[in-house]
């Protein structure tokens, strides 16, 4: 992982007590990050208040339970709410939108009704989403994947996650 672009940015979260890795002592930066790994990561980054409250999602019996305070916690800030259909879907990837909509939504920042996007795949960020991503792009925090694209629905990988997550939390931290 030393040579990993994200190598400075996963050590420091690693010290920050953010990530841990995998049982087998790897973090895989490359592998793409789940909603549960993402919700915790974000929920041990912003320091969310404890939260005792049941999840009532309707798979809520699939999210692990090292996992369900951290969820619970993004439930009770507002971060998440789940899909239409009343699920959170635990391990399914988090798309680069998701992601973006949830740091968003963590950092509190502004949203516009009507943003204008100037990535070159704007037409693919759905429309719920388009102010939390101008948001992200104006606070400095999204850059694109190259090209001038924005990538929305791609999944993050861990790699980025923690990278995204240690831009948002100095961002918090200034004045």
């Amino acid at each position: 992982m030393g040579s990993h672009w994200a190598s400075a940015a996963i050590q420091q979260a690693i010290s920050r007590g953010i990530v841990n890795g995998y049982q087998d002592g790897n973090f895989r930066p490359n592998a793409p990050a789940t909603r549960t790994e993402f919700i915790v990561m974000l929920a041990r980054a912003f320091e969310l208040p404890a939260s005792n409250k049941a999840l009532t999602f309707k798979d809520a019996a699939g999210i692990p339970a090292w996992a369900q305070s951290f969820i619970a916690q993004a439930v009770d800030q507002g971060i998440i709410s789940g899909y239409t259909d009343d699920t959170f879907r635990s391990s399914g990837k988090v798309s680069r939108v998701e992601m973006t909509v949830m740091l968003v939504r963590a950092l509190g920042l502004p949203v516009e009704s009507n943003p204008t996007l100037s990535f070159a795949d704007a037409d693919q960020v759905p429309a719920w989403a388009a102010p939390y991503i101008a948001a992200a792009y104006e606070a400095g925090l999204v850059k694109g994947t190259g090209k001038n694209k924005f990538n929305p629905l791609a999944e993050a990988t861990r790699a980025e996650v923690v990278t995204l997550l240690m831009s948002a939390s100095e961002l918090q931290l200034q004045p």
